[in-house]
């Protein structure tokens, strides 16, 4: 891309005796036990023997692990066809399941199962009693357990995300948070399927009806208490999901022109010229600053323009995360890249760095991405026919004006554009060349989602 002589070169589980006890032979695999459960507790006021029920449990249990079993050996193939990639359309964060408090879940859950009555027909005491202690434990595991497992599976894997959305999380949450999360509400939902298999297979063999309606009152409160004290996941999701709806939605399908350089360089100027109409600001939620986004037309075919965070000259792994969103966007969007350079020596970044920012950023993308080069404020730079800015008066040395010259001869053989956004200094010019390469890199800007973003499936 081109450098000036002398310019630096581009760089769970506490313990406890209730969860050992009916957690410990690993019965918290899915839910595929409740249902075994389910049918137990049944049969239990029907067919009239806690044995015929923990009989049917167990039967249950050992049919669909058979069922599982032969699935997976007839469906493997075609479990690894569907976990072949295909592209999908940004957006998946903002449907993020809706997460209720944790609260509001356990409270809701006592209630229901509260309210459940034994089988009609019952007689015998110690029958009916057990029926309806099995019944409302599995009411309550039921109610517990479900929209925790809707939550697990309703947040996407960060594998299964496209590449920019992926780095927009990562960039909002801090490290590890997201998956941390969502394994704790994965746990909790196992645990909880535990300790309610456990009760209800006890209550189900109850030797009499007051101990049934013990044993049931022991898992009302065990698995309250369980829950409450391990249901901060929950809460935290929550929040998750919210940040993640605020989000702004990536157009892949869309061509955009992205504007890059250092910090106060002109982009936002330039992105207001080129739109058709007011530009959008997007909020990110790890910025205080706004992104300037607008939009333009090329024979009826929307394209979007943006500006990007100003870049430092810094290794990468010492930029902040608004830095780091401009790199995601150039890595992951169809861009075109306008790199800016301001040579008025107002914008706080010397021409020394912006020109090492230049060419870091010309030797990681200008061979995969269109590339126009902008010298901004032309009006106030000398080397291009303009008058020196009275702010920075006699700061602006013969060295910086021959570094100036010097910067621009390189560029204008390069085929950058002198553009003053202020004074309408050659932005039709900059307006058709963008126009032009927009057009001959067509193809390549709607099919460079060359990362083939996985499907969720879910």
């Amino acid at each position: 891309g081109g450098s000036v002589r002398g310019w630096r070169a581009a760089a769970s589980g506490d313990g406890s005796a209730a969860v050992s006890r009916v957690v410990g032979e690993g019965n918290a695999h899915n839910a595929k036990p409740m249902r075994a459960v389910k049918a137990g507790a049944v049969k239990a006021g029907t067919a009239g023997t806690a044995a015929e029920a923990a009989d049917a449990a167990e039967a249950r249990e050992q049919d669909d692990d058979d069922d599982a079993d032969a699935e997976g050996a007839a469906g493997g193939e075609a479990a690894r066809k569907k976990r072949v990639p295909s592209t999908f359309n940004t957006g998946i964060l903002m449907k993020v399941p809706n997460v209720a408090p944790a609260k509001d879940i356990v409270q809701s859950a006592l209630k229901r199962a509260s309210r459940v009555t034994p089988t009609k027909g019952l007689k015998d005491p110690t029958l009916k009693e057990r029926n309806r202690s099995a019944k409302q434990l599995d009411a309550l595991t039921t109610n517990l357990c479900k929209p925790l497992g809707e939550y697990v599976k309703g947040f996407p894997r960060l594998e299964r995300l496209h590449p920019f959305e992926r780095a927009l999380l990562e960039l909002t949450l801090r490290d590890g948070h997201y998956d941390a999360t969502l394994h704790q509400v994965d746990l909790l939902r196992k645990g909880m399927l535990g300790i309610g298999k456990g009760f209800t297979s006890r209550a189900a063999k109850a030797t009499g009806p007051q101990r049934a309606i013990a044993i049931r009152e022991e898992a009302f409160k065990e698995m309250e208490s369980y829950y409450n004290g391990r249901s901060q996941c929950v809460d935290d999701l929550k929040e998750i999901a919210k940040t993640l709806r605020r989000l702004p939605v990536a157009e892949l399908s869309t061509p955009t022109v992205a504007l890059v350089g250092a910090p106060n360089v002109g982009k936002s100027s330039l992105v207001r010229v080129l739109s058709s109409g007011t530009p959008e600001v997007q909020n990110y939620p790890f910025t205080t600053r706004g992104i300037k986004m607008g939009h333009f037309f090329i024979e009826e075919r929307r394209h979007v323009v943006t500006d990007t965070p100003g870049l430092l000259w810094r290794p990468d792994t010492d930029r902040n995360k608004i830095e780091r969103l401009a790199l995601a966007t150039l890595e992951h969007l169809p861009t075109c890249v306008v790199f800016v350079t301001d040579l008025t020596g107002l914008c706080g970044t010397s021409v020394e760095d912006q020109m090492s920012i230049r060419a870091d950023l010309h030797s990681r993308f200008a061979g995969r991405r269109p590339w126009l080069d902008v010298m901004s404020k032309s009006a106030l730079v000398p080397a291009l026919g303009g008058e020196l800015s009275p702010d920075i008066g006699e700061l602006f040395t013969a060295a910086d004006e021959e570094e100036a010259l010097h910067v621009v001869d390189m560029l204008t053989r390069e085929g950058a554009l002198a553009v003053s956004a202020g004074e309408d200094v050659g932005v039709e010019r900059l307006k058709g060349l963008i126009t032009e390469v927009l057009i001959k890199h067509r193809d390549t800007l709607e099919d460079s989602d060359t990362f083939k973003a996985y499907d969720p499936g879910f």
